[in-house]
């Protein structure tokens, strides 16, 4: 009884793929992001955007120069649906999915070079984790939306 069913399942899905990896009409894949959804944690708003300025600018930056990142953000969010809910939007955005290919290898330079040496780094990763709290972090394929033709 349910053999079928799983099967006819599996046809959909697999059919669908073909279909999902297909240009669409109506959009033109750009570049990737990387958002990044924080909750500063209550009484640590100033020392959250000092470690911001401190830190992650100059190596964003640095990234950026390199031509690792196209370009990154920080958005603040004014509204509160939760107590949970995040305030704080970074986004890093790179050139396509292959930018990300061996990116771990490609940013530590830059980020030893700021820090100075590993231990540095892992200790202002641990700080870090003191002042706010990763909501959610998820990779989106920014889209351009085609002519009507």
């Amino acid at each position: 009884m349910y053999k079928p069913l799983a099967l006819a399942a599996l046809a959909v899905v697999l059919g669908s793929t073909t279909v999902l990896a297909q240009q669409s009409p109506n959009t033109t894949a750009t570049t990737v992001t990387r958002v990044v959804l924080i909750r500063i944690k209550p009484g640590h708003t100033d020392q959250f955007w000092q470690d911001v300025r401190q830190h992650l600018k100059p190596v964003y930056d640095e990234e950026r120069r390199q031509g690792i990142l196209t370009d990154y953000s920080v958005a603040t969010k004014t509204t509160t649906e939760n107590p949970d809910d995040w305030n704080v939007a970074l986004t890093l955005t790179y050139r396509n999915w292959a930018a990300l290919d061996s990116l771990g290898p490609r940013t530590d330079p830059i980020t030893l070079a700021h820090y100075g040496n590993a231990a540095n780094r892992t200790a202002a990763g641990n700080a870090r984790i003191e002042h706010g709290t990763i909501v959610a972090s998820f990779l989106v394929r920014d889209q351009n939306v085609n002519p009507w033709k």
